[in-house]
C-alpha cells in the first residue's frame, strides 16, 4: 500500500512538473520574439532587376533572402545600427504611410513589384507597387533598399 501511494505521489509529481516547465517554456518563448516591424520584397523582372525580401524587426535586427541580381544570395540575418528601426518609424509616420493606396498597377507587363509593409502601434499595411506609385512612397521603398545594400555587404559571405 505504501509503495502504491509513493508511485501515484511520484507519477503526480513527474505530472505537475511536466506541466509547470511547459508554462515557463513557452513564457520565455514568448518574450524573446522581436516583433516584425517592415517587409519589404523586390520581384523578378524579364531583366536584371534585384530579387530580394528583407524583414526589418524592433529589436533592430533584419532577416535578408537573396535571389537574383544581387550583391549576396541566400539567407543572412543581422543586427543593424541601434536606433535606425526608429528613425525609419518616424519617416513612415511623416510620410503618413497608411494613408496610401493598397495596390499601384496597370496593364502593363515586365516591371518588378515591390511589396512593401509597415507595422506601428499594433496596425499593419501591406502595399503593392507595381507601376505609378507616388514618389513620396517610391522614396520610403528606397530608404529600405539602401538599408539593405549598405548592411548586407557587411555580412560574411
Amino acid at each position: 500500500m505504501k509503495v502504491r501511494l509513493l508511485i501515484i505521489l511520484i507519477f503526480l509529481g513527474i505530472i505537475e512538473a511536466c506541466q509547470s516547465s511547459k508554462k515557463v517554456a513557452s513564457t520565455s518563448v514568448l518574450v524573446n520574439v522581436p516583433s516584425q516591424v517592415f517587409y519589404l520584397e523586390k520581384t523578378p523582372c524579364y531583366g536584371t532587376c534585384p530579387a530580394f525580401k528583407v524583414i526589418i524587426f524592433d529589436n533592430d535586427s533584419l532577416v535578408y533572402e537573396g535571389f537574383k541580381y544581387v550583391a549576396k544570395e541566400g539567407i543572412s540575418s543581422k543586427k543593424i545600427p541601434q536606433g535606425t528601426v526608429n528613425s525609419l518609424i518616424e519617416k513612415f509616420r511623416t510620410a503618413h504611410f497608411f494613408s496610401f493606396k493598397n495596390q499601384y498597377t496597370a496593364q502593363i507587363s515586365d516591371f518588378p513589384t515591390t511589396y512593401i509593409s509597415f507595422t506601428d502601434q499594433g496596425k499593419t499595411k501591406k502595399i503593392m507597387d507595381y507601376y505609378q506609385a507616388p514618389q513620396s512612397l517610391k522614396k520610403l521603398e528606397e530608404y529600405i533598399s539602401d538599408l539593405v545594400k549598405t548592411e548586407v555587404e557587411t555580412i560574411e559571405k
